[in-house]
């Protein structure tokens, strides 16, 4: 579904590496990297590494370093299949990023379903992390709340009940793996999703599948017309990484976005981003580490936005 490549730039800094490239296939092929990219050297992210993939790759090393954070990154400008990637094979917590895949799954099934959009749906319980439908348990609300819930504000109890109307979270695993993600699954409901002990494999994915994925839905219209742009409409919106991604970007853009967080301090985000004049990137940032006392560090999503796409 790859459209013809658009004449743009990645970023100021990244051009200035690259001596002044123009388009989108020329600054970023200065970024690709190796699709065998799975656990790269302080300095190393390319098979024939440039300037400008070298010194990031360098720099997010230095990140985990001084964090003692485990980073994987994916950056994709629209329409060209090269992309910046950093341990982008490697298996990450998905945490709430699912509740993307849900949303985009339930729109593809009932989105012309008027009726069914605004009945709403009774739950009795609610669980941590919910600050929507949390208050209002035991209640009633709409997939349209619902799903509002769960993209704009990472409300777990929505997440469950999106969960819920597609029969589990192995609905999630299929829809991914329909869309060719099959290394993404998810096994658990909330909050049990976002255990994150180093070693399992129940509820993970990688920064491959992620940027496959959110590029797909919100750019390629992979689950519909309508699923794509609901999601732009709603992750637009989004109110939960002020402190990650949003905090590393420099205005003016706008950013569809999904933010996740889970134990063993991980904090992810990812998304795409629009600036004026340039072509769309997939940013996708995941994290994860192998301390149970690890608290979640927004800023190094936010350090790792400005080191990849830094103006």
């Amino acid at each position: 579904m790859s459209p013809s490549p658009e004449s743009t730039s990645f970023s100021r800094r990244s051009l200035l590496a690259l001596g002044g490239a123009t388009t989108a296939g020329a600054a970023l092929a200065a970024l690709s990297a190796s699709p065998a990219l799975a656990a790269p050297t302080e300095a190393s992210a390319d098979a024939s590494p440039t300037a400008a993939s070298g010194r990031i790759a360098r720099e997010l090393a230095a990140l985990e370093r001084e964090t003692s954070v485990t980073v994987g990154v994916v950056a994709r400008t629209h329409g060209d299949r090269r992309a910046f990637r950093y341990r982008a094979d490697s298996v990450f917590p998905m945490c709430s990023l699912f509740k993307t895949l849900a949303a985009a799954a339930l729109v593809r099934e009932r989105g012309y379903d008027e009726v069914y959009w605004s009945t709403p749906i009774p739950f009795a319980d609610a669980v941590v992390d919910s600050p929507i439908l949390g208050p209002k348990a035991p209640g009633r609300a709409t997939p349209e709340e619902i799903a509002d819930a769960a993209l704009r504000y990472s409300d777990n109890t929505a997440g469950n009940l999106l969960l819920g109307e597609l029969g589990g979270p192995q609905a999630i695993t299929a829809f991914a793996a329909s869309l060719g993600a099959t290394r993404t699954r998810l096994d658990r409901w909330e909050p049990d999703l976002n255990a994150a002990v180093p070693g399992d494999a129940r509820d993970t994915t990688t920064p491959d599948d992620i940027a496959a994925l959110y590029e797909a839905l919100l750019l390629d219209d992979a689950a519909g017309v309508l699923a794509g742009a609901r999601l732009r409409e709603w992750m637009l919106r989004n109110t939960t990484s002020n402190a990650r991604m949003r905090a590393g970007l420099t205005p003016p853009y706008e950013l569809a976005d999904k933010t996740g967080g889970g134990e063993y301090g991980v904090v992810n985000d990812a998304g795409v981003l629009w600036r004026e004049g340039r072509a769309p990137v997939t940013l996708v940032i995941l994290t994860r580490t192998d301390r149970p006392d690890a608290v979640r560090n927004n800023e190094v999503v936010a350090r790792a936005t400005r080191i990849v796409i830094g103006d």
